[in-house]
């Protein structure tokens, strides 16, 4: 209702992704696991910032290459084919007509009626021939187009296979101070407000969480950002437990933290959490 932005933060009273076709898009998070990525660094919790992913799919679309070149090659063996069997009918309509002499027929006109038949059978295949050779230099012309992309692709291919044996590198700068919150991490001296990650008492591994530390010394764990509608929020009741979007150091990009990292925090301790709630509309007033 006249608003554009919306952030949650949660914070503790007390100090604590026909021939040729290409595909590609997504507005979800790329779910790593141990199958699907070559290096899975626990830190990251369920993300990790590679592109092994993109050489499966670029061999996956290979094979299917492979079978549209394959087509290719059978209809060209079929015209082939057609080809021949041109020829074999020209050689039998020469074969009624031989070239020695044969006694008359009735009259001239009989002949010359004959003669334009076969000049029209003739034309016809003639015919026949030349719309094989075009649809024959189509297919080559879209052979050699084919190949130059199937070559590009397959240089690729090699330069993400080359990335892939790298280690993942984190290029996004995260705090190295921890805590169960982002209070907890305030209290251990932390004064910037950025990336850490947190470990919850009962979580059984760590997780990534932006932490906006004010002036007082106050820790707010941002449960969500909402800035321009570049994130479909529009989600299912496992995305939503799971959370969605992506993190950024700035504070720039939209996101839902997941209901069970949320749980996680506030049901870890006795002491009450605040929930804070700001709202910004088109002309910068916030609420």
């Amino acid at each position: 209702s006249g608003t554009d932005m919306m952030v949650l933060r949660l914070g503790s009273w007390a100090p604590l992704g026909p021939l040729l076709s290409l595909l590609f898009s997504t507005s979800m998070a790329y779910i790593a696991t141990r199958e699907n990525c070559c290096i899975l660094d626990e830190r990251f919790g369920s993300y990790c910032p590679t592109t092994c992913g993109i050489a499966d799919f670029f061999n996956k679309y290979h094979l299917t290459m492979d079978n549209e070149l394959q087509e290719m090659d059978r209809i060209l063996r079929q015209i082939t084919n057609s080809t021949g069997t041109t020829e074999h009918l020209i050689q039998h309509i020469q074969s009624l007509y031989p070239p020695e002499k044969q006694p008359l027929q009735n009259s001239v006109a009989d002949f010359t009626q004959k003669s334009r038949k076969i000049i029209e059978e003739i034309i016809r295949y003639e015919n026949t021939i030349l719309s094989h050779e075009s649809t024959i230099q189509q297919l080559t012309d879209t052979h050699i187009l084919n190949s130059n992309k199937i070559a590009q692709l397959k240089q690729k291919i090699a330069q993400l296979e080359a990335r892939c044996q790298e280690p993942c590198r984190n290029m996004v700068e995260i705090d190295e101070v921890t805590g169960r919150d982002c209070q907890d991490i305030a209290n251990k001296g932390a004064r910037k407000s950025g990336l850490y990650f947190i470990k919850p008492q009962k979580a059984k591994q760590s997780f990534l969480v932006y932490c906006e530390i004010d002036s007082y010394g106050n820790g707010w764990t941002v449960l969500q950002r909402r800035l321009d509608g570049s994130e479909d929020f529009k989600k299912s009741w496992v995305q939503y437990k799971e959370g969605f979007g992506h993190l950024s150091p700035d504070d720039t990009t939209e996101f839902w933290l997941g209901n069970e990292k949320i749980h996680l925090i506030t049901t870890q301790s006795t002491l009450p959490y605040t929930l804070r709630i700001e709202l910004e509309d088109w002309d910068g007033k916030k609420g």
